[in-house]
């Protein structure tokens, strides 16, 4: 995933690994995410975010998918935020 994101012209940021016990991984990476300020959050495939890309769009990331190469567009406007990074 560093290695697609670094493709793209990202500027890898930050690998996050939910711990196995958390109830909501997701909402645990994207508060995460928009802590660090990041702008795209990559993915290996659509199953990371169980096949809802909108749960990170509707969040105000872009997210990316390695398998298959794919962008979805954020549909939420997020805070402002410093620098474009992937996580």
């Amino acid at each position: 995933m560093q290695r697609h994101a670094l493709a793209l012209g990202y500027r890898y940021v930050y690998t996050v690994r939910p711990p196995v016990d958390v109830d909501d991984p997701i909402g645990y990476v994207l508060a995460i995410a928009g802590g660090l300020e990041i702008e795209v959050i990559v993915v290996f495939d659509l199953e990371h975010v169980d096949n809802r890309p909108a749960l990170v769009c509707d969040a105000g990331f872009d997210l990316e998918t390695v398998c298959p190469q794919c962008t979805w567009a954020r549909s939420a406007q997020a805070g402002p935020r410093v620098g474009a990074g992937a996580a």
